[in-house]
């Protein structure tokens, strides 16, 4: 047998051992549970209705008026650091994703800049659970979708937000995930140009501080994008199954695992 095949089959016996014992101890969680079971409320608020999910690739700088006016009426999920880019400073974002793990620990502060920046219409967060003290103090606890997963993905994943979820690692991957829990018929992908590895400086629409984000060695940056694109993978099998229409409409974005489309195919 194939060498790289025993590997395949050692690592999925491993992550079946895992996600065992992972739903063994979310029996536990009950604080946890409890706190996730409260996003039933988003069920299918958006049924049959579209959205564009906002990555923060440089391919943004290249939108132009029309299309930012455009998107000033649709529902928008923006990601991490999105809210600092001036490009779409006049698009205010409908859901806001943040997964990272920085965000309960060093970059806490981008709740409150968030909720500041879009003070007359905030965004309903999107968020692992152990940020909850936070937006506990922002008082908005109630309004925000709190995700808990730690289950590990073989074949397949799921977008049932009120369990244990299987992890998707990218937050474009949890947005896209979210909308599918929400109902949504279509969405589309700006800004996801998924080509970081290939450049050697970080580059996003937002000016950054290279001494903070500093570039990781090529080998862990092909390591996450290979699960992460396996994983999207999964996402376009399970977006099929349910009938909704994910299209990648960001310029020469290298993430295959939707229909890669020009914006002009949005039908505005």
């Amino acid at each position: 047998m194939n060498k790289f095949k025993i590997k395949d089959l050692i690592d999925t016996f491993v992550f079946s051992c895992f996600n065992v014992v992972s739903s063994i101890v979310f029996l536990f969680k009950l604080k946890e549970k409890k706190l996730i079971k409260q996003n039933i409320k988003f069920k299918d608020i958006h049924k049959n209705e579209r959205c564009f999910i906002i990555g923060t690739g440089p391919s943004l700088k290249n939108l132009s008026k029309l299309d930012i006016e455009r998107l000033k009426n649709e529902t928008v999920f923006a990601v991490n650091s999105l809210y600092q880019a001036e490009i779409i400073d006049e698009i205010t974002p409908k859901y806001y994703t943040l997964m990272d793990n920085l965000f309960w620990g060093e970059d806490s502060y981008f709740f409150k800049e968030i909720l500041e920046k879009y003070a007359d219409a905030p965004p309903v967060f999107i968020t692992d659970y152990r940020t909850r003290h936070y937006v506990k103090e922002l008082g908005v606890e109630d309004k925000t979708f709190f995700v808990y997963n730690k289950l590990y993905p073989i074949n397949s994943i799921n977008d049932d937000f009120t369990k244990n979820m299987k992890i998707s690692i990218n937050v474009v991957s949890t947005s896209i995930l979210t909308a599918l829990f929400m109902g949504f018929k279509e969405i589309y992908l700006l800004g996801c140009d998924y080509n970081s590895f290939a450049s050697t400086k970080d580059e996003h629409c937002y000016i950054e501080c290279e001494e903070r984000y500093a570039k990781e060695n090529l080998a862990y940056y092909l390591k996450f994008y290979y699960l992460t694109t396996t994983f999207h993978y999964y996402i376009a099998k399970l977006a099929i199954k349910k009938g909704v229409k994910i299209t990648n409409i960001t310029p020469n974005s290298l993430l295959d695992a939707y229909p890669r489309k020009d914006i002009s195919c949005v039908k505005w």
